[in-house]
């Protein structure tokens, strides 16, 4: 597995942590990781990353991430 990039350092305000705090949660319980797992550690990662590359909508995070997940049980290097 690829190891993980660096995140560009940017303030989340708390609405934004807590939006991400609920999908990162959701995605969690769907796939049953331990939220302190490589799995989860590697989700919320792209999830940030996706966050602040514009993708805000919790909709679109939850897609993106569940597309992550999808990608790495079939063995698609991301």
């Amino acid at each position: 597995m690829a190891p993980l990039r660096a995140t560009q350092c940017l303030a989340l305000s708390k609405a934004d942590m807590e939006r991400l705090q609920r999908v990162f949660d959701a995605l969690c319980i769907e796939q049953g990781w331990a939220r302190d797992g490589e799995p989860a550690r590697r989700h919320a990662r792209m999830l940030i990353d996706d966050y602040l590359a514009g993708n805000t909508s919790e909709g679109r995070l939850l897609i993106a991430g569940r597309a992550f997940a999808e990608s790495l049980q079939r063995g698609i290097p991301r």
